[in-house]
């Protein structure tokens, strides 16, 4: 019992913001509960099925919809996390306790629930841009292990605001010409270069704003392009440890001819050495670090704090928001509610821990 309850612990902490696999394991052991037809010891009763069982919930909870593959999901049932021995204990301890398992599950996704939601109001709440503190803030994700998994999260919304506020702020433009000796291909390709280009033989020209563009939320597989500009490089944020294997896949996956590496200061060197093995150098065009964000937050919500301050500001609560859509604790309430959960009966092995 005691090493399934580790593997389960295990799989908390180290799930991102919505818990989307404990959530899983918490379904599977409510329908093993309640109707009986599930073999925990047979995966094959519950692999597949608890993808979808967890996207309801995660739906009803957070508004979100999940978009995992089934390499990822598979892993959750692997010897090294909870495989059918591991969950058929836990199953049999939810069904002697009546579902303690289950609030067990749901006591830890409400504790987060209600994290993000203060760390979320605590933005809201910031009158002055020159009250915001970029140290500060990623300091709630990294300081407590429950958000530890989502800062990577975190760093991309900073990242993504600053740019764009910054960006905005110059007033730059983009503009998109044909060159005059492909007249004659541009009248051929006409309706092509109208619905791809914005461009045809009357208008071979166009000058547009300057902008950044998250490519979407997503914890898996998120080696590959966190952001792209209409002028040209993608952007990359990583504020976890990279390993080379990692450097490597970033290189292989962003198909781009100037790329941005957005990470911590102590990983600029093997970056530039694996960058150097791969080839890659040239498609570099820079490396940024938590300094220079610092640097450019301050200046940003100090010397130009009616502008690119409140720019940032705004920016980076919209993104928070739709990143982590939880603010409304209410939900999980009535949730809860709905399930008779009593999380007044997690104490001693099933207390959640703060």
């Amino acid at each position: 019992m005691s090493e399934s309850k580790e593997r389960l612990d295990k799989l908390i902490q180290k799930s991102r913001a919505f818990l989307y696999k404990p959530i899983a394991i918490a379904e599977i052991l409510h329908k093993h509960r309640l109707y009986g037809d599930i073999d925990l010891m047979n995966k094959e009763d519950y692999r597949r099925h608890s993808y979808n069982w967890m996207k309801v919930v995660v739906k009803e909870l957070h508004n979100k919809t999940p978009n995992l593959n089934s390499r990822y999901w598979d892993q959750l049932f692997d010897k090294e996390i909870l495989p059918p021995e591991h969950l058929a204990v836990l199953g049999h301890i939810n069904k002697e306790q009546n579902g303690i398992v289950e609030e067990y599950i749901y006591g830890n996704v409400q504790q987060k629930v209600f994290g993000l939601h203060e760390i979320i109001n605590r933005l809201i709440e910031i009158r002055k841009p020159q009250d915001f503190k970029l140290k500060e803030f990623l300091s709630e994700f990294e300081k407590d292990k429950k958000y530890s998994r989502s800062v990577d999260k975190a760093y991309e919304v900073i990242v993504y605001a600053l740019f764009n506020a910054v960006t905005s702020a110059m007033s730059a433009e983009v503009t998109l010409r044909i060159k005059e000796n492909s007249k004659e291909i541009l009248k051929d390709f006409e309706d092509f270069a109208e619905l791809v280009l914005g461009l045809n033989s009357s208008i071979d020209s166009i000058t547009l704003p300057a902008r950044l563009y998250r490519v979407g939320a997503t914890y898996v597989n998120d080696a590959g392009l966190d952001m792209w500009a209409n002028f040209g490089p993608a952007v990359q944020v990583k504020h976890l440890t990279l390993s080379p294997e990692q450097v490597g896949e970033i290189c292989d996956s962003v198909r781009a001819d100037k790329v941005i590496i957005v990470c911590k200061s102590s990983e600029i060197k093997i970056i530039e050495v694996i960058l150097q093995q791969l080839d890659f150098k040239e498609k570099l065009r820079g490396i940024i670090t938590e300094k220079d964000l610092d640097k450019w937050c301050y200046i940003s919500c100090n010397k130009y704090s009616d502008t690119v301050g409140k720019s940032l500001i705004t920016s980076i609560i919209k993104e928070m928001q739709l990143e982590f859509p939880i603010t409304n604790y209410e939900k999980i309430e009535k949730f809860l509610k709905r399930r008779n959960y009593d999380l007044s009966r997690l104490k001693g092995t099933w207390k959640v821990k703060n």
